[in-house]
């Protein structure tokens, strides 16, 4: 109750996370989610090096400081809005969490993949993953409405990538064109959201117990679907952004337990070594106010080759 009131969130979920993690913890998590902070970007390293854009930021009077995690990544702050920045403008850099960014990293996509990202929308991770190709293969951009494939394309038109496109699809729905042809699948899939209450926070006040367990669930009938998506070796890498384990950690040892094809990839050589110590059961658990991101969870499956 002490928690609640002190930083206005609804008591059942500080008693959901009670389940996993300790109080200190929580109120750890809690506070970072108060705390104002830079500007997390990525730099389209197929337009400008990192260094180059750093450069050109400070030309436009921004803060800039590198992120600990990724080369490519900048924290930004000191700058009135981004349409006022003409590097913005250009499509040199997008706005997007470190923990978004680690996943096309554990991704690893290779010259002439071809990607498919199942709940796309605002495109972050795809535009990503095509920048990693770097003009190769092809990243399929998915999402369910027509309002979010169309967040998809502006982002697509401002930076100018030629190897991604936006669909519109239903991930709980099999697309029998879609099977067997991806060497990636991206499930970043839909979630209670928990790990990003410091920048959407009407959450705290949407969700519901019930909610993340029907969350959950719905998590489970999009895997069942997308994982006829991934070709023999490829790779499925699944991703929220909650700090729930029954929506992250529950669902992976599910999903080893119903899909005997697949089996779990080690992620810790694409992390850091800041980041490495926190690999549990293969997975990345990222929590507020503990590593410098999002609350976010990552986990990487290979289908095996016969």
């Amino acid at each position: 109750k002490r928690l609640s009131v002190r930083y206005s969130c609804p008591e059942w979920i500080i008693r959901l996370w009670k389940e996993t993690y300790d109080l200190s913890l929580i109120e750890t998590m809690l506070k970072d989610f108060q705390t104002e902070k830079p500007t997390t970007i990525r730099c389209c390293r197929s337009r400008i090096t990192t260094e180059q854009l750093k450069k050109r930021l400070e030309e436009e009077h921004v803060l800039v400081e590198n992120h600990p995690y990724l080369k490519d990544a900048l924290l930004i702050s000191k700058y009135d809005y981004l349409e006022s920045l003409e590097t913005f403008r250009e499509g040199l850099f997008v706005v997007q969490d470190i923990s978004s960014m680690l996943v096309a990293e554990i991704a690893a996509p290779q010259r002439g993949d071809q990607v498919i990202d199942v709940c796309a929308a605002p495109g972050g991770k795809s535009m990503h993953i095509a920048d990693l190709l770097d003009g190769s293969g092809m990243v399929a951009a998915r999402d369910l409405t027509e309002y979010k494939v169309g967040l998809i394309e502006e982002n697509i038109c401002r930076t100018g990538f030629q190897n991604i496109r936006a669909e519109q699809k239903d991930a709980t729905v099999f697309d029998k064109d879609s099977e067997r042809i991806a060497d990636i699948v991206i499930a970043d899939l839909p979630c209670s959201g928990l790990g990003v209450l410091a920048k959407k926070t009407d959450l705290k006040y949407k969700m519901t117990k019930e909610g993340t367990e029907s969350l959950a669930k719905l998590q489970r009938e999009i895997l069942e679907v997308v994982r006829n998506y991934v070709k023999e070796g490829g790779a499925l890498v699944y991703s929220t952004c909650t700090i729930n384990p029954a929506e992250n950690l529950e669902n992976v040892r599910w999903f080893l337990d119903n899909s005997p094809e697949f089996e779990a990839e080690d992620i810790t050589p694409f992390l850091c070594g800041e980041l490495q110590k926190d690999v549990k059961e293969g997975c990345l658990q990222l929590l507020p106010g503990v590593h410098d991101s999002d609350g976010f969870f990552i986990a990487k499956f290979r289908r095996k080759r016969k």
